[in-house]
């Protein structure tokens, strides 16, 4: 069993290196695609070697679904990695390429069902402006259970503030339920409130 005992816990041995997605078409005011991806690929080279010499099953997930101009995230990742990265494939069990999710939240639901299935550690690799909004969807996905789930920054931003670090700025649990309760929309009244926000929008 690829499991160890850790005080009263199981402890997986195996780990989920997860490289999130990125667009290779960015937006104005974000970084050149390969920089941002040659960033998270190098840090995720650098945790293959520290895992790989502690004896745990290393598992790469390339993360991301969003099509552009009929490309994959995970697969255009996925090819460059291949091509400037070779050393990396030599560390890891398996690759995973997760082409389901389009945004951070739907990667982090990916994620978990394959950590389910490898009885895995997760450890997801952004950039550092990113890890924010990875660690938030993390704290609040009530499917995570019991995983051991870790955020590793890579070194770089992938926007136009070089000097951004991640800040993560968590409310207390009652000022999040709140804010919750106060900003759910019933169903039937959405169509209406958007067209509002709209109309204002247009009027500003």
């Amino acid at each position: 069993m690829n499991s160890f005992m850790g005080g009263s816990h199981m402890v997986s041995k195996a780990v989920l290196l997860c490289v999130h997605g990125y667009t290779k078409f960015p937006r104005e005011k974000e970084k050149n695609w390969q920089e941002v991806v040659k960033d998270r690929l190098s840090t995720a080279y650098e945790l293959a070697r520290f895992f790989s010499s502690t004896g745990m099953t290393i598992y790469l997930v390339i993360s991301g679904g969003t099509l552009n101009k009929n490309q994959v995230e995970a697969d255009t990742i996925h090819a460059y990695a291949r091509k400037n990265f070779p050393e990396l494939f030599t560390l890891v069990a398996d690759v995973i390429l997760e082409r389901e999710s389009k945004n951070t939240q739907e990667n982090v639901d990916e994620i978990l069902k394959w950590a389910v299935k490898k009885n895995a550690i997760i450890v997801s690799i952004s950039s550092k402006d990113h890890a924010p909004r990875v660690v938030k969807d993390w704290a609040y996905d009530k499917l995570r259970g019991g995983h051991i789930i870790m955020v590793a920054p890579s070194h770089e931003t992938y926007g136009e503030d070089s000097d951004a670090e991640p800040i993560i700025i968590e409310s207390s649990f009652w000022a999040y339920d709140a804010l919750k309760s106060i900003f759910e929309i019933p169903e039937e009244k959405r169509k209406l409130v958007k067209e509002k926000l709209l109309k204002g929008l247009e009027e500003m």
